[in-house]
């Protein structure tokens, strides 16, 4: 397939297509790129392919100012990310920023600008009230939140997620276990800042080769996950590789078998060799191929956090949304019945506890 063999070039490990798409191949493989959020990754790629595979001229000036628009976008987020820590701080609380753009740090200088990015999520060092103690001395009245985390408004041009829960499972017991992992492992959430990251207080490599895998996995169990993503944890374990000698990551990979995410974790091996082209090297579990390709089809079938995925679409009101996604996981039972079980009881505890929480 002509978008996934880009995707490798964009990544180093193709020359080349296997042949030169057509204006209709390169149509699909641009909606492609939209419907996964790489369409910044994939004009890297473009950028490699000798001269006689490239699109038609007008058409790639298109693609180039989408790219454009996306280097725009990752300087304001960045520039937001060091400015929120600094905020955090002046109010005697800690930082971190997770996931996105905390993950792009960990990209290559030449392609880390075009990662397509989302909001700003960032894990502080306190609980519930005095997040909402912090929302509310930034001017917000009106806040919303829930047991992970609470939706931060200071600027109008970014969406911000203030985490007093690192990330949650929907099965009570292991939330429970994953509770206190976090809390034993603190430390490795604090502990990077350096040249690399812009400013930025960022996870270990170590700690995000458990933690974005798990949050890959909580995604594409509850609401369906894509290629963005999955290129994030390609480039955790590219630092991995690079720096192998002196990081050791036994304990992030005893989480996943303790949580249960060895099957997924293997599965995704093989879809990062296949449509990646990943090196075996590189790999932490053995690929499993079967796994592998139902994953992938259900990457491809949802988009980016299963935005466009049918099964997904919500009905009206909040009773829609919850069958929504109850409809979405019934595939998932015989794949992963121990999480999967467990969400129509997570939607009931939560709203106790929601209740139980009033602020």
């Amino acid at each position: 397939m002509l978008f996934f063999e880009l995707l490798q070039v964009a990544l180093g490990n193709r020359d080349k297509l296997s042949a030169v798409p057509s204006a209709n191949e390169w149509s699909d493989i641009y909606e492609a790129a939209g419907l996964q959020a790489v369409t910044g990754i994939l004009l890297h790629g473009i950028g490699g392919l000798p001269a006689e595979q490239k699109p038609m001229r007008t058409f790639l000036l298109q693609w180039i100012g989408v790219g454009q628009f996306i280097e725009q976008r990752n300087h304001v987020l960045n520039k937001h990310c060091v400015e929120l820590l600094q905020l955090l701080e002046d109010k005697g609380l800690q930082g971190s920023i997770l996931k996105g753009q905390g993950i792009a740090q960990l990209y290559d200088k030449e392609i880390q600008q075009l990662r397509q990015s989302g909001d700003i999520d960032v894990y502080v060092d306190c609980g519930l009230e005095q997040a909402i103690a912090f929302a509310k001395a930034q001017g917000q009245e009106k806040i919303e939140w829930d047991y992970k985390h609470l939706h931060l408004k200071i600027w109008k041009d970014t969406e911000v997620e203030v985490h007093y829960h690192v990330e949650v499972l929907l099965n009570l017991w292991k939330n429970r276990k994953l509770q206190q992992w976090f809390k034993e492992h603190e430390a490795e959430i604090f502990a990077l800042e350096n040249d690399n990251t812009n400013g930025m207080v960022t996870p270990t490599v170590e700690f995000n080769v458990f933690y974005i895998l798990l949050h890959i996995y909580r995604h594409f169990l509850y609401e369906g996950v894509g290629l963005r993503q999955i290129i994030d944890y390609y480039f955790v374990l590219s630092q991995l590789n690079d720096h192998k000698e002196v990081l050791d990551v036994r304990f992030a990979l005893d989480a996943v078998s303790q949580f249960g995410m060895e099957r997924f974790a293997k599965g995704l091996m093989w879809v990062m060799q296949e449509a990646l082209g990943m090196q075996s090297d590189w790999m932490l579990w053995e690929p499993d191929q079967k796994e592998g390709d139902y994953i992938l089809n259900q990457v491809m079938k949802g988009g980016n956090f299963g935005h466009h995925d049918e099964r997904l679409k919500k009905r009206s009101g909040k009773i829609g949304a919850v069958k929504a996604i109850l409809s979405h996981n019934m595939h998932l039972l015989t794949h992963y019945p121990a999480d999967t079980i467990w969400a129509p009881i997570w939607i009931v505890w939560h709203k106790l506890w929601k209740v139980s929480h009033r602020c």
